[in-house]
């Protein structure tokens, strides 16, 4: 009986050893500060990065920027922001819009998958009379 309660324990800790995301995330606003920029902006490219001795491989986004939420990127201007293939890879597509936190790493701009970067709600359409909210937190 004590080496299955070794046993579960051992389990059950390798398993939250694994998880993607801690479940206590960053707020919006303590993220905001860690970040250069946070962005609206529409992906308009992305390019495969093959792996290279100093960085994992991953995908080179363009993001034209939409507007400026903090710090100091400006309207009208692209970005490129890279995405590593791990478990920190933070998927966009091409036309897409987005809001995002921006945070150098390396030379690069990167986006935090468990952060609070995420796809604008595509249900806020143009045709309505209200402008689309630039929220800065996650769309759950």
């Amino acid at each position: 009986m004590k080496k299955l309660a070794i046993a579960m324990i051992l389990c059950l800790s390798a398993a939250s050893g694994f998880s993607q995301c801690r479940t206590d995330r960053v707020s919006a606003h303590k993220e905001k500060q860690l970040a250069s920029s946070v962005i609206v902006g529409t992906v308009t490219a992305a390019s495969p990065v093959p792996e290279a001795w100093d960085f994992l491989d991953g995908v080179n986004y363009t993001v034209r920027i939409d507007a400026k939420i903090h710090g100091k990127a400006r309207a009208n201007t692209e970005v490129t922001v890279f995405s590593e293939n791990s478990p920190r890879f933070f998927a966009m597509y091409v036309g897409q819009q987005y809001v995002l936190y921006l945070q150098p790493q390396y030379g690069r701009n990167q986006v935090d998958n468990c952060g609070n970067s995420h796809p604008l709600d595509e249900n806020l359409s143009t045709a309505s009379s209200k402008q689309p909210k630039l929220t800065a937190s996650r769309g759950y």
